[in-house]
Formats: C-alpha cells, structure tokens, sequence
C-alpha cells in the first residue's frame, strides 16, 4: 500500500496536465473583481448623469414660469425629481431665486447677492444671503448685472454601490443657473397660491 501511494504521488508530481486550470483558477478572482468593479462605477456614472439632467430638467421647467411659484408647485416638482433620479433614497431639493443689488457709488462697487426667496424639500435647508454671498465668494455664481435674477436649482441625491470594492457610499449634489425666461424680472413666490398680498417678490418685480 505504501508503495501504491508513493508511485501515485510520484506521478502526480510528474503530472504537468491541467496547468492551464491551475492559472485559471488563480487569475479568475482578480478577472471577477474587475468586472465587478467596471459595473459599480459605470452605474456611479450612469446615476450621476441621470441626476444631473433631473436638475436641468426642473430648473428649465422653472425658468419657463410666469407665475407665481407655491408650495404645491415646489412639492410637486420635487416628486417629479425623485421619479426621474429612480433613487430609493429621499432626495433633496431646492430652489432659491438670487438677485443681484448693484449700490455702487463713486467707482466702489458695494453690489451684494441676495436670496430673494428660498425654499427647500427632503431637509436640505433654505438658503440664507450669507450663504449666497459665500457661493458668490466662491466664485459658484455667474456674472451678473444690477437687477438681474437667477434662478438657482439645487439637487441631492445619495447613492451607494451594489457592491464593495472600496469605493463607499456618497452623495450627487447639482447647482444649476438658470435666468427666468417669461417673468424677466423674476418669478414671484406665494406659499398658498393665493393673491392675499404676501408674495415674495424681487425688489421691482411683478
């Protein structure tokens, strides 16, 4: 029996068939990781390409209102967001209009950004002027001349991978500009959608 196994380890050590079995199963892990890892950040890309045209999407459908803006509307277009992004988590919108104030006085340019009127859905916040001026400071909005408004679209939307290849979960965020095509002197803001004389206007504005 002794002999019996050492002729069979013998030749199992001669043995150079299924070598290519051997390389196969050492290299098929690293193939699969790169598969795997092609897939995750295709999709990565694919999700973030779908937010950004969401944003675009909302903030053209904004620019092209004559009309006051409600709280229905804003709720409305953020369900509309939530279905084009497919995200299963809670999305965030906002929408701010941003005016520029041109005080310039003997060549001292004091002009300022300021938010008009802000409101948000998902918990993202309202927009302050200070927060306006910082983005301003920032060099995040465009150039602007005395009075002119923008209207500002603001998106976030987590994502996290199908899979783990080091890369972790983490969040699109889109800030979209758009100038307001029919209201030129700005789109108004009214919570109830009511004329009751409580609509948030630019200074000048309809």
């Amino acid at each position: 029996m002794l002999t019996f196994i050492k002729s069979k380890l013998r030749r199992f050590r001669r043995e150079e068939e299924g070598a290519m079995v051997v390389e196969a199963m050492i290299m098929f892990p690293t193939l699969f990781a790169c598969v795997i890892a092609t897939f995750v950040f295709f999709d990565a890309f694919r999700n973030q390409s779908i937010n950004l045209k969401a944003a675009y999407t909302i903030s053209d459908a904004l620019s092209r209102e004559d009309q006051g803006i409600t709280n229905t509307f804003i709720t409305n277009t953020w369900l509309v967001h939530r279905f084009l992004t497919n995200s299963e988590a809670l999305t965030k919108l906002r929408v701010t209009l941003v005016k520029y104030v041109d005080d310039t006085d003997d060549e001292v340019d004091n002009g300022e950004h300021i938010a008009v009127w802000s409101v948000e859905k998902g918990g993202a916040g309202t927009l302050t002027d200070a927060e306006v001026q910082m983005m301003n400071a920032n060099n995040e909005i465009p150039v602007m001349p005395d009075g002119e408004t923008l209207i500002l679209v603001q998106t976030w939307v987590d994502y996290e991978p199908n899979f783990s290849i080091g890369l972790g979960a983490f969040t699109f965020e889109n800030t979209i500009f758009t100038r307001p095509r029919a209201a030129a002197n700005g789109v108004c803001y009214d919570h109830n959608g009511v004329p009751d004389g409580d609509d948030i206007c630019p200074v000048g504005g309809a």
